[in-house]
């Protein structure tokens, strides 16, 4: 693995993964000691979302893969590119016997065995390329008998060649579209990363306002017709020019509930195209008239080559004068007026998010964990492209941003990296607070504070059920951050993110965690819309 080029491996060893983990760092790997299983998976979750790299994790048989698997079942809902090296014992009789494939099924992982020395090669390359070529988490069973067989020469497989060219019909069968369209809007998702200058060439000349999934925020974050994130996140503005939109493609997105807002983004007259290198995502959770297999970059090269091939000249479409000034005026969060959410001794979240966003260097990376408090920073903490937005929310697992944080971190060390959590989730993941110290990462970590499960509370208050088991008693993060070697500050109002400020500024010398105790008696809307959905 190490001379096909794995240039990163996470995890916590055991004696089922000390000797493949040591030989990894023996052929150049960098090895990433997390403290627990399921935030080395984040992390490596995270360090692929980030890179170009397939994500690599290294944990101990039995317990090992079950402590991970919240972390797999995220990388796998999100098609992240991940191999899980996981040792396995194949006696019933042994305390650490699991029925893997089922585990792998259920979380929908593929599995990989390897079969014998013999085959270990062949079969390392088969798991790698496919959690490559096909943007598969896989995990790769490493039965303990085989790993003690003795070596025998090898050579690497190749990787096979993949492609993803569209049909040549459905090439014109769009360019029709696009042609026809009034006021198309582009949402592109995580598929459409790496494409951003086809699709971005391809909407100037049709005129296409340009939005993303949560995930792929930031992708289109220097273009002036940027509408940032479509769905529940979405600005005032930006559901208004979406839904008038007569033409809708999606580009490497699912279209599902959260992109669409449960589909009422898309007027009842509006065309819907769907452009995915997977053909089941067509029309999986949204109808769509046009349903386009191929890859997202060559697709949208294909449709501009299309257009030449016509004659057809640059459309204004939905680029006009009036809706570029309502994009200036309006296209941003922080632009909406909001009235304060008043509480003695804490701070409206939108207050403190656009502070932070204010305080921050513009080359960051953002990474959000789950629960009530989430939009905030991702509407307001503006992301410098798709690489420094990472959204680890496929499973909506609480607990995962942390994690999440230190593997972008990791990617990405020339930005500073900021992990938004709530205190549930804060709680949740901390001990790997000590792998933050310990890497010395410039790592910053705003807790959204409501001393609750926010997202119950705010779900079950109406009903007037007792909140007693979702809400606690207050916990002084800032000092049990410090106690694991962070600089620490608790912010209960605006002048107090002059300690932030202050570190920000630098040197940096170890990570930064601010207890933010917030507002605590509205409901985020997104979470709102979310419950009367269900």
């Amino acid at each position: 693995m190490a001379r096909a080029g794995v240039r990163t491996v996470f995890g916590v060893v055991g004696s089922g993964n000390f000797h493949l983990t040591n030989a990894l760092t023996a052929g150049g790997a960098r090895f990433i000691a997390a403290r627990h299983e399921g935030g080395a998976a984040v992390m490596a979750d995270a360090y692929a979302r980030v890179t170009t790299e397939v994500g690599v994790l290294s944990v101990h048989q039995g317990p090992g893969l079950t402590n991970a698997l919240t972390g797999i079942a995220e990388a796998a809902k999100s098609r992240t590119p991940l191999l899980v090296l996981a040792p396995t014992v194949t006696s019933r009789r042994s305390n650490f016997y699991l029925e893997v494939p089922a585990l792998a099924a259920a979380v929908g992982a593929t599995l990989v065995r390897v079969e014998s020395a013999a085959t270990a090669a062949a079969d390392l390359a088969h798991a790698y390329h496919t959690a490559a070529g096909d943007r598969r988490t896989v995990i790769l069973s490493l039965p303990l008998e085989v790993q003690d067989e003795a070596a025998t020469p090898f050579t690497l497989p190749t990787a096979p060649h993949r492609t993803s060219e569209p049909a040549p019909d459905a090439v014109s069968a769009v360019a029709d579209a696009l042609q026809a369209a009034r006021r198309p809007v582009f949402l592109a998702g995580r598929g459409a990363r790496g494409a951003k200058a086809e699709l971005e060439q391809l909407a100037e000349r049709v005129g296409a306002l340009l939005a993303t999934s949560a995930v792929a925020r930031g992708l289109f974050g220097d273009s002036a017709f940027n509408l940032d994130v479509s769905g529940g996140f979405a600005t005032p503005a930006a559901v208004d020019l979406i839904q008038h939109a007569d033409l809708v493609v999606g580009w490497g997105c699912s279209l599902n509930m959260w992109t669409l807002r449960h589909g009422t983004l898309v007027s009842d007259g509006a065309t819907v195209v769907q452009v995915d290198a997977d053909p089941d995502a067509l029309g999986a959770y949204h109808r769509v008239h046009l349903g386009v297999v191929g890859d997202t970059a060559r697709t949208a090269q294909a449709v501009l080559q299309e257009l030449d091939r016509r004659g057809a000249g640059p459309m204004t479409g939905y680029r006009g004068r009036a809706v570029a000034a309502r994009l200036a005026r309006e296209g941003r969060w922080r632009d909406v007026p909001y009235h304060e959410w008043a509480e003695d001794g804490r701070i409206d979240p939108r207050t403190l998010s656009i502070a932070l966003d204010g305080l921050l260097p513009a080359n960051r990376t953002i990474a959000v964990d789950s629960g009530n408090f989430m939009g905030y920073p991702t509407m307001f903490l503006g992301a410098p492209d798709a690489e420094g937005f990472v959204f680890t929310q496929a499973f909506q697992a609480v607990g995962l941003g942390l994690a999440t944080a230190i593997g972008a971190a990791i990617a990405r060390p020339d930005r500073l990296t900021v992990a938004a959590l709530g205190d549930g989730g804060a709680l949740m993941g901390i001990a790997d607070l000590e792998t933050a110290v310990r890497l010395g990462l410039d790592l910053l970590v705003v807790v959204y504070d409501d001393e609750a499960y926010g997202a119950e509370v705010h779900h079950f208050r109406p009903g007037g059920h007792p909140l007693d088991h979702v809400t606690f008693p207050p916990a002084d993060i800032a000092h049990v951050a410090a106690g694991f070697g962070c600089a620490a500050v608790t912010v209960r109002q605006a002048g107090d993110l002059a300690a932030v400020a202050e570190w920000v500024a630098g040197p940096r010398r170890r990570p930064l965690v601010v207890d933010a105790k917030v507002s605590r008696g509205e409901p985020s809307w997104w979470l709102a819309e979310a419950f009367r959905s269900h």
